[in-house]
């Protein structure tokens, strides 16, 4: 949490000392989640939250191009996702509707598996795209709303006495999230 907490820092920084010159945009955003984790056997039905945080830099008036972070909690289940981001804006105008779509890694940790010893619990793909609207208040700020859709890949590996993975169970969690946020430019 703590290094989350300092590349949020970092970001944030490099963002307010250049984004004069470099047209860069930074959007903080927080939001609910509620989905499904399908497995094998059965699905699960799992709630949580995420609070992100994005870079772009704008390619023209329509589209945004960049990196972020985020930290998903869902029950016992936490991901760090690392993710490059694309938005597009339905016009060049600074109250509009939008599409994004993101992809990455994310890094995962399950409190249920934290102590096993013959259990990984492997992070993997982070994939979601989503809708939403902007609404620039002036220069500097904006707000925005939307409603995106998350997959989230995981491996559970299973681990034999001398610690060599003997079975691997992909996990998928489909999930809807919304999200509202800050931008500042």
């Amino acid at each position: 949490m703590k290094r989350i907490i300092t590349s949020l820092l970092l970001i944030i920084s490099f963002n307010l000392a250049y984004s004069q010159n470099a047209q860069l945009n930074t959007q903080i955003e927080v939001g609910g989640l509620r989905g499904i984790q399908l497995s094998k056997t059965f699905p699960i039905l799992k709630s949580g939250a995420l609070a992100e945080i994005n870079v772009t830099k704008s390619l023209g008036d329509y589209v945004q191009i960049g990196v972020g972070t985020a930290y998903m909690q869902l029950e016992s289940e936490e991901f760090i996702p690392l993710f490059l981001q694309c938005r597009a804006h339905k016009k060049s105008q600074s109250n509009s509707p939008y599409f994004t779509t993101s992809i990455g890694y994310a890094k995962a940790r399950n409190s249920d598996f934290e102590n096993a010893i013959y259990t990984n619990y492997v992070g993997k793909v982070y994939f979601s795209p989503g809708i939403g609207y902007y609404y620039q208040i002036n220069e500097k700020w904006g707000l925005s709303a939307g409603l995106s859709y998350i997959m989230q890949k995981v491996d559970l590996e299973h681990l034999n006495t001398d610690g060599q993975i003997y079975h691997t169970e992909s996990l998928t969690l489909d999930l809807i999230l919304f999200k509202v946020g800050i931008s500042f430019h």
